[in-house]
């Protein structure tokens, strides 16, 4: 059925406000009326207390094109927030409700930044838009939730935002008054191979001594001898009287590995022996090799295993672990008592005594598993004062005079005539065990003698 209707007076009552779609599609507007005042002010986007329920009750939209009420770029960026956002819209869900949601999410990303869903997204691994949060204050807060929550990755991502969004003061406040966010960060620059920003960023907070070992690794890191040498000697002169609160320790190492370099430099035989970065350890080891005499070493010079090892500032337990083994894998057994030849520093006048800086036990061991022979192995055991702990080791090494010699101290003269019984005929431990057997029992007269006399 036809309606005859003024068309001049229709479109000038106030209830009728004119509008048009930029859509290829023709929309016919019945005759449900719209409240013009709804559509002012950047239309739907203006005012989030439109009533959904005029949506829904409106014949109209179920006819509209999502064209019709979006611009192009607006309903591109809805589509790439829909693969961010929880809110996924799922299929068969109706024209109206669609629009509902998109709505929501276009109000939520472009005008007012969700705090929680956005940290939910970065907790999950998500990606989310973070330039909505401009204020300083919005970004701070996205920063303690995250931290709240653990973080991690999300905390990062964040940080490389303020960083990039806000002044270096701001961003360098915001990490002295958050230290876990800021060992966050240490640690992502530290993974990422950023060693410049890691170790200005520890000099920044007063961490000198973290970012001097920082440079120390980074300097010892470098390619080729001439670029290690050279870091290394800019290290020394920056921390020389820098008064930045570095441990003497430190600078000594500096000096020390500066040293090594040089020697390195200098002794060329030592440094085709090793690779192009050998520790101080190894190189101590080649000295003990290019060492000739272990009596009276030439404290002059550089390559002396004694000279090396106090430039390094290495252990008197390290040198002599070193030296101990390079003897005896080289069989220079005879070398093996100077090296623990000390002597006393009360008395110099006094001649040297045996001293070892480690475990007498572990040396003997050591020198057993290097096939060391037996008179090397008495030769440690005889150091042992503990009777009983020389007897155990001694019977572990198989070493049958350092055995006899401690039943001697344990007065065990059945256990040496049981002994005796097992040894070869004539042979020179038979006859060592005879002796001790001998010397035993005069001691024994002689002390039974003394008690009658008393």
């Amino acid at each position: 059925m036809d309606v005859q209707f003024d068309s001049e007076s229709y479109w000038n009552r106030s209830s009728r406000a004119a509008f048009s779609f930029d859509d290829e599609d023709e929309v016919d507007i019945v005759s449900t009326e719209l409240p013009s005042n709804k559509w002012e002010n950047n239309g739907i986007f203006s005012d989030d207390t439109i009533s959904e329920a005029s949506f829904e009750n409106s014949p109209a939209l179920n006819h509209l094109s999502i064209k019709a009420i979006l611009s192009e770029e607006a309903l591109k960026l809805v589509l790439q927030e829909q693969n961010l956002d929880e809110r996924v819209i799922h299929k068969g869900v109706s024209p109206d409700e669609e629009l509902k949601l998109l709505r929501r999410q276009i109000q939520s990303t472009l005008y007012s930044p969700d705090l929680d869903a956005t940290a939910q997204k970065l907790l999950q691994g998500k990606t989310a838009p973070l330039e909505m949060f401009r204020s300083l204050h919005e970004k701070q807060q996205l920063l303690d939730t995250l931290l709240s929550n653990g973080g991690g990755h999300a905390v990062v991502t964040v940080l490389l935002f303020l960083k990039r969004t806000l002044n270096a003061a701001q961003f360098y406040a915001i990490l002295k008054q958050r230290p876990k966010a800021l060992e966050q960060y240490l640690s992502y620059l530290r993974e990422s191979g950023d060693v410049s920003s890691h170790i200005d960023l520890l000099q920044r907070f007063g961490r000198h001594q973290e970012a001097a070992l920082k440079q120390f690794q980074a300097a010892l890191a470098s390619e080729d001898a001439p670029s290690r040498k050279q870091h290394l000697q800019r290290l020394v002169d920056a921390y020389a009287n820098a008064g930045v609160g570095i441990v003497p320790l430190y600078e000594q190492v500096f000096h020390a590995a500066l040293k090594m370099q040089l020697l390195m430099e200098r002794e060329g035989t030592a440094g085709k022996q090793l690779g192009d970065q050998p520790t101080p350890i190894e190189l101590l080891y080649v000295c003990c090799q290019q060492n000739n005499n272990w009596k009276e070493q030439d404290m002059l010079k550089p390559i002396a295993p004694q000279r090396f090892a106090a430039d390094q500032q290495i252990s008197p337990a390290q040198y002599e672990w070193t030296a101990l083994n390079e003897r005896a894998q080289a069989q220079a057994y005879a070398d093996l008592e100077c090296i623990f030849e000390r002597v006393p520093t009360w008395h110099p006048l006094k001649s040297k005594q045996f001293h070892i800086s480690f475990d007498l036990t572990l040396a003997v061991l050591r020198l057993y598993e290097l096939h060391a022979p037996s008179t090397v192995l008495q030769l440690f055991l005889s150091k042992m004062g503990n009777s009983g702990e020389k007897l155990a080791l001694a019977q572990k090494v198989k070493c049958i005079k350092a055995v006899i010699d401690a039943m001697v101290g344990l007065k065990q003269q059945q256990e040496l005539k049981q002994l005796r019984e097992t040894l070869p005929e004539r042979s020179e431990e038979q006859f060592y065990c005879e002796n001790a057997l001998k010397s035993l029992q005069s001691k024994r007269w002689t002390t039974d003698n003394i008690k009658l006399k008393l």
